[in-house]
């Protein structure tokens, strides 16, 4: 009865972990899109854009992610070609967004980066 119990808490532990890794990596492979659409609306929530800025940043978001699509696939294996590559679309893409925010916006959005760097740098201390 025992090892039963066991072969059955093993089998409902092991559908959790197999549900639970489907879902997060269907969360990180999110088209371009659906990325700009994202980081469009946080940016219009945390930024107040009005309406024309909305129109460009989502513009400029768009092209953006689909640039970093288009490195990942084309520089996937060459990390240090790939890590230059998004350096300079990322460079492109800060200083482009400067120019449509004004300069309460654009301190805000610094802040914003900062914040998301540093997420990203927990997210990946946990992975180790």
């Amino acid at each position: 009865m025992k090892k039963t119990w066991m072969a059955i808490f093993a089998f409902i532990f092991g559908l959790s972990t197999a549900f639970a890794q489907q879902e997060l990596a269907g969360s990180e492979k999110m088209d371009p899109v659906k990325r700009a659409d994202r980081f469009t609306k946080k940016m219009t929530t945390e930024l107040n854009l009005d309406a024309a800025q909305q129109d460009r940043i989502k513009g400029i978001n768009l092209d953006r992610f689909k640039q970093l699509a288009e490195a990942r696939s084309t520089f996937g294996q060459d990390k240090s070609t790939l890590r230059s590559k998004v350096k300079e679309i990322n460079d492109n893409y800060f200083s482009t967004v400067k120019g449509v925010l004004n300069a309460d916006q654009f301190a805000k959005f610094q802040e914003m980066k900062e914040e998301m760097k540093e997420k990203a740098m927990a997210r990946r201390q946990s992975k180790k």
